[in-house]
């Protein structure tokens, strides 16, 4: 089922009539299905992080409609836009963007606090999801004091513990060693296999982008090909490669 349609998006922070300015995005037509985990590649520059700004409704398309759910968001405004991204959609950030003086466990908590809802529930879905990505035994530490991969795991928890419909995740192992980043993908896959929640995922990294089940490829803020994980990933990584060689490289 059709989760997501993005429609003749185009995007143009100088002014639609600026015909001497270039678009950052340039007419492109997404389509994002029910369970779907898809990666979005491309340069730095390219545009995935104002393709994902607009999903989200962050921003807004110059030209063109964003529906979610059926619902198209590129007509809400501004607060309702964000009311809707609080209780539908979930966020992960490059930079973790966790509270230093929260724990961990506070950090993630802190959407259903905000939602008023009751410490048992808090507690178990807090429970729930540390134990799923391994990081219940430092639940307790503070951001400064665990792993670069474990306080990005705990951002994961904060975006999953309001039961989203999609996950957005921006860059999510830019600040990551490769260790710890494929670890990091490892914990998407199963979050997309286990909880069928749609994922999002912007990247200039070839393997993370292999833990996905399709590619989107970005180039000049438009569409340049598109690619599905029908074999083991180290194949797909393999064809991730081709396209970005073909397309001028993995920056």
């Amino acid at each position: 089922m059709e989760v997501l349609k993005a429609s003749n998006l185009i995007k143009n922070y100088s002014g639609l009539f600026n015909y001497n300015s270039q678009n950052i995005i340039n007419g492109l037509n997404i389509t994002i299905n029910e369970g779907e985990f898809t990666a979005i590649m491309g340069s730095s520059g390219s545009g995935k992080t104002t393709l994902l700004n607009m999903f989200s409704g962050v921003d807004k398309p110059t030209i063109g409609d964003v529906e979610i759910m059926g619902l198209n968001i590129s007509k809400l405004t501004d607060d309702e836009r964000a009311v809707f991204r609080r209780e539908n959609l979930g966020m992960i950030f490059q930079n973790f963007n966790l509270l230093d003086d929260l724990t961990l466990k506070e950090n993630a908590a802190l959407p259903l606090v905000i939602q008023g809802k009751k410490r048992e529930e808090i507690e178990g879905k807090v429970e729930e999801l540390f134990k799923l990505l391994n990081i219940y035994d430092v639940k307790d530490k503070y951001p400064t004091s665990v792993s670069k991969g474990q306080g990005q795991r705990a951002a994961c928890c904060r975006a999953l513990i309001t039961n989203p419909k999609i996950i957005l995740a921006d860059e999510p192992t830019g600040n990551l060693d490769s260790k710890a980043a494929k670890k990091f993908m490892s914990y998407m896959k199963l979050i997309n296999e286990e909880k069928k929640i749609t994922i999002l995922l912007a990247t200039h990294d070839s393997i993370a982008a292999s833990y996905s089940s399709r590619v989107i490829f970005i180039k000049d803020g438009n569409l340049f090909a598109e690619i599905y994980n029908k074999e083991d990933d180290k194949k797909f990584h393999n064809r991730i490669l081709d396209c970005l060689a073909i397309m001028g490289g993995e920056d």
